[in-house]
């Protein structure tokens, strides 16, 4: 019996769904698969770090910098406590140049030493990796390591040839209505704190909510993401506001941002504060964002990633045209990081799929 057109497209649907309906979940926003540009299979390389651990965790990000070619880093965690060993930290970076080639994986230098957030790259050229400092390449001896800080945890940037800030919300809060920011410069052969810890007010006293509101922890707010236009010296902040389930941003320069005179939302006079000119409605706390000088691209909780754009630095901060979905993926465990390169040259996605762990380059079509 020969089988109709129809009843073989059904056929064919049935097959997929046996071994697995991922065809359904995992297939790209049109435009999407024509831009792929490199892929990179980093089997061996994982697996010389995991040695069979199960479970393992993944971050995926560039750093930039307008005098260093751009890393893509993939941080590598096998789980870490041994009931019988007691803490030992096996997180490794592995550091790729923008094309994919595979450079150095580096450990750390002790148990006690562990990578993490911010990385990115400081005003000597080096790689910050949490508290660890790292050759650009990913030498495996460390240059130097930093003074423990509150708020490390948050975004880097390097200014000049002197200093490297550091912007978070105070660590070990759920929200705040301030931002912390702490300055690093180097000292001698090692680093150290150049400036004190300070605060940048994300909203002026007068609209802060009463300290006796049993709600009062979670009214503030998160730091998600955070752009720097070197031309005019502006920082764009980009916050979450988990009770009012939705993101702002601020654009503020960067004198008055580290000086205590600055106020990221000056013109708030109550709580909650009124909308800005472009509010982004989200459904969970501390969203999946990847700012940009540009702008900001926000995976959804359904996989579908929307790229936003602000408007040109030097004026008040509002959104341009509508938001772009540029991914239908839905599968949450795959990793992101974008590259719009500070020297010039061509803007790229990268994604890291943990199931296959392969890498792969796409070219710019948003």
């Amino acid at each position: 019996m020969v089988m109709k057109p129809f009843y073989r497209t059904l056929a064919l649907l049935a097959g997929l769904c046996l071994t697995g309906c991922e065809i359904f979940s995992v297939t790209p926003f049109p435009d999407f698969v024509d831009k792929t540009d490199i892929s990179m299979d980093l089997t061996h390389e994982i697996n010389a770090i995991v040695r069979g651990e199960t479970n393992i965790s993944y971050q995926l990000t560039v750093v930039d910098s307008p005098t260093q070619p751009p890393r893509v880093l993939l941080l590598v965690e096998p789980p870490s406590s041994d009931p019988t060993l007691g803490f030992n930290y096996k997180g490794q970076l592995i550091f790729m140049d923008s094309n994919l080639n595979v450079l150095n994986r580096v450990g750390t230098g002790s148990s006690l030493d562990y990578f993490s957030k911010p990385y990115a790259y400081a005003h000597d050229n080096n790689v910050l990796a949490g508290y660890t400092v790292l050759t650009k390449d990913g030498g495996t001896t460390s240059i130097g390591t930093l003074d423990p800080a509150p708020g490390l945890e948050g975004f880097a940037l390097a200014f000049g040839t002197t200093e490297t800030d550091i912007f978070a919300t105070p660590s070990g809060q759920y929200a705040s209505f301030n931002i912390s920011y702490i300055g690093y410069n180097t000292v001698g052969a090692g680093w150290g704190i150049v400036l004190p810890a300070g605060t940048l007010p994300i909203v002026p006293p007068a609209a802060l909510p009463s300290t006796s509101d049993p709600n009062y922890a979670n009214l503030g707010y998160q730091l998600v993401g955070l752009g720097y236009n070197s031309v005019t010296d502006e920082l764009t902040f980009v916050l979450s506001e988990p009770a009012q389930g939705r993101i702002v941003a601020a654009r503020i320069g960067r004198a008055a941002a580290t000086s205590g005179s600055g106020v990221l939302l000056p013109s708030a006079t109550s709580w909650p504060v009124a909308a800005s000119a472009w509010p982004v409605e989200v459904d969970v706390d501390r969203p999946a964002l990847f700012a940009d000088v540009d702008g900001f691209f926000l995976v959804r909780r359904d996989g579908w990633m929307e790229r936003y754009t602000w408007n040109a630095a030097g004026t008040p901060l509002a959104l341009v045209g509508d938001p772009v979905r540029i991914v239908g993926d839905k599968s949450l465990s795959r990793r992101y990081a974008f590259l719009v390169p500070q020297a010039g040259g061509p803007p790229y996605m990268y994604r890291f799929d943990p199931s296959s762990r392969v890498l792969t380059r796409y070219r710019r079509w948003w």
